[in-house]
C-alpha cells in the first residue's frame, strides 16, 4: 500500500506519505491529538480527503467511503473496540460475517448454518475463548473481543488491515495472543499498519516506525535504529528522519 500526499481539512491531517509492503508490520506511533487515528479513518474512507493517493500494488484506488475501501482489500479495526469493532449483543456468528455478507448468504437470505461454520474456523483459527458461536460477543472478555474484530475483517481476505490500538484494554496473555496473531498474518503477507500508544508494543511488533506530529508524519525509522527516545523526539518535533 503506497500512500502519497493525502490530506483531509475534516481529520486534520496534511501531506501524510507512507508505504507498507506485504508481510510487514508498519507501526504508527505518536501522541494523543497527532492525528493517527485520523489518518486511518482517512485511509479507510471514513472521513473525506481533500489531496492525495492511494496505491495498492501500484493500482490507484477511489476510496470515498469504506465500502470502496473493503472491495480494494484494506480493512480495518478501530480503537473504540465496544462502540466500532464488535456489536455486543449479537453473536459471534453473527459478528464474524458483518462484514462479508455475500459470503454466508443465498439469494439475498443469510445461510445461518454457513455463517456458523465460517465463524467456527476463526474461533478455531484465533483461538477464541467461546462455549459456542452463538454466544453473545458482550458475554466474552476484552482480548476475545478483540479477536472476533479482527475475525470480522480476516472474512474479507484483506491485503492490507489497519489495526488502532489493538491490545488497549486486554490482559496480558491476550496481548502475547493478539501479538502471535499479527506475526503470523505477516509471515503469510499481510500488510498490516498498527496505531500504538505503547512504545513497547511499537519497538517490540514493527519492521519499521512512522511518527505523527500534528496531521503528519514526521519521519519514519527502521526498527534497529528506533528506540523510545528517537520516537519521542520525532512526536515533539525535536527532529526528522527519513
Amino acid at each position: 500500500l503506497e500512500v502519497e500526499g493525502l490530506t483531509s481539512a475534516a481529520a486534520g491531517i496534511r501531506d501524510v506519505s507512507l508505504t507498507v509492503h506485504r508481510g510487514e508490520i508498519l507501526g504508527i506511533a505518536g501522541l494523543v491529538g497527532s492525528g493517527r487515528t485520523e489518518l486511518a479513518r482517512t485511509m479507510f474512507g471514513l472521513t473525506p480527503a481533500e489531496a492525495g493517493t492511494i496505491r495498492l500494488n501500484g493500482t490507484p484506488l477511489r476510496v470515498a467511503s469504506p465500502a470502496d475501501a473493503i472491495r480494494a482489500g484494506i480493512a480495518y479495526v478501530p480503537e473504540a473496540r465496544r462502540q466500532h469493532g464488535v456489536v455486543l449483543d449479537m453473536s459471534i456468528a453473527a459478528n464474524t460475517s458483518l462484514a462479508n455478507l455475500d459470503a454466508v448468504s443465498r439469494h439475498g437470505l443469510i445461510d445461518r448454518g454457513r455463517e456458523r461454520a465460517a465463524a467456527q474456523e476463526y474461533v478455531d483459527r484465533l483461538r477464541i475463548k467461546t462455549p459456542s458461536v452463538l454466544a453473545d460477543v458482550g458475554t466474552l472478555s476484552g482480548g476475545n473481543q478483540q479477536k472476533v474484530a479482527l475475525a470480522r475483517w480476516l472474512s474479507t481476505s484483506p491485503a492490507v488491515i489497519i489495526l488502532d490500538e489493538p491490545t488497549q484494554g486486554v490482559d496480558v496473555g491476550s496481548k502475547a495472543e493478539i501479538h502471535a496473531l499479527m506475526q503470523m498474518l505477516a509471515a503469510r503477507g499481510l500488510a498490516i499498519i498498527m496505531i500504538s500508544s505503547e512504545l513497547p508494543e511499537i519497538l517490540g511488533m514493527s519492521d519499521r516506525i512512522a511518527v505523527m506530529h500534528r496531521g503528519t508524519i514526521r519521519g519514519v525509522l527502521d526498527r534497529a535504529e528506533a528506540t523510545q527516545s528517537s520516537i519521542l523526539a520525532l512526536a515533539l518535533a525535536q527532529a526528522t528522519t527519513h
